[in-house]
């Protein structure tokens, strides 16, 4: 059999770009103050997905995907495939504070790249 590795991370950034999406539609910040049960909810469902994504990353990632399951307190025995859908978050648990994961790549620009074309 062949393996598809591209295609399993793929589908993973899939996810990660669906949780951007539901970020910008829900705006959880605003809700803060107008709904704050709503947002509540929001975040859960954001954390239960973030949870499925570091769990599914594990086998390229490890080191990264356990420190997300670190910072959303899943038991280092619920991280398992065998766990995405039997061991949900419980509402309202608390979160460890966020640590950076992927730290930002900054990239120089050149001159050429900085002085608009004339």
């Amino acid at each position: 059999s062949t393996q598809a590795i591209n295609k399993y991370v793929d589908s993973v950034v899939s996810m990660v770009w669906d949780c951007n999406k539901y970020i910008d539609m829900t705006a959880p910040w605003a809700l803060k103050k107008t709904d704050p049960e709503r947002m509540a909810t929001v975040l859960y469902v954001l954390m239960e997905a973030l949870r499925h994504v570091a769990i599914v990353y594990q086998p390229l990632i490890p080191a990264s995907a356990n420190k997300i399951l670190d910072m959303l307190t899943v038991p280092e025995d619920e991280r398992t495939f065998d766990h995405l859908e039997t061991s949900p978050i419980k509402f309202g648990t608390p979160v460890s504070k966020p640590k950076v994961v992927f730290p930002r790549i900054e990239i120089p620009v050149t001159e050429e790249e900085a002085v608009p074309a004339k």
